[in-house]
């Protein structure tokens, strides 16, 4: 199978496995990965931290990778990242191999373009429930993003996924059509403070029997 990707990447079959092993590899700058999908055994390998570093940074995660893998060449998408809670260093990734002839399932992230008039001219405030979208379409297809207009939005109006701007033959969104992406919102007043009149007496409650 021929197929063209703009991102290379190595990696080196392990054998050995564990949490010590893991530790141990992350320890000389290598990040342990899981390999699977395809016709092919789910394979344990391990890539250079900075390398896959450099990948996240420039392109996101959302890109097709070719893994150089034990003498072959696999179109792989990642499947899934461990972070580490508190440093936020990689700890494992999960690549998964797809076919770039077959329709796949991706997270793309939704991008918002321009200023809504609502937020501009009435003072709204734009809320976006929606930051990312599942979509599937081949490989080949993948957009780095989904572009979402808001400049004609006006207060109280919605932007849903039945109003994206997409090639629908080539890109299915897996989410309802009804599903509200961004939309601007009236900002909440502020409750004024109740200020007493001028020379008014603050009123005292007696407590046990009223005099008669």
């Amino acid at each position: 199978m021929s197929f063209d990707t703009e991102i290379s990447l190595k990696a080196e079959l392990r054998e050995d496995s564990g949490k010590g092993a893991s530790r141990r590899m992350r320890r000389t700058g290598l990040v342990p990965v899981t390999v699977y999908g395809g016709d092919a055994k789910a394979s344990t390998a391990a890539v250079v931290h900075r390398e896959i570093a450099a990948v996240l940074r420039r392109h996101g995660r959302n890109k097709i990778l070719t893994l150089n893998l034990d003498g072959a060449s696999t179109p792989v998408k990642i499947a899934d990242m461990q972070l580490d809670p508190v440093k936020g260093r990689l700890l494992h990734m999960d690549l998964m191999r797809i076919s770039m002839t077959e329709k796949t399932e991706f997270e793309v992230p939704v991008e918002i373009v321009g200023e809504a008039a609502g937020v501009k001219l009435g003072g709204g405030i734009l809320d976006q429930p929606q930051h990312s979208l599942k979509i599937r379409c081949l490989p080949g297809d993948l957009p780095a993003q989904i572009e979402v207009d808001v400049t004609s939005l006006g207060l109280g109006d919605p932007f849903r996924v039945s109003d994206l701007k997409i090639d629908r033959d080539k890109i299915e969104v897996l989410a309802a059509p009804e599903l509200v992406i961004a939309t601007v919102v009236a900002p909440q007043k502020e409750e004024e403070p109740v200020v007493a009149e001028e020379g008014a007496e603050p009123e005292v409650i007696k407590k046990g029997k009223s005099e008669e």
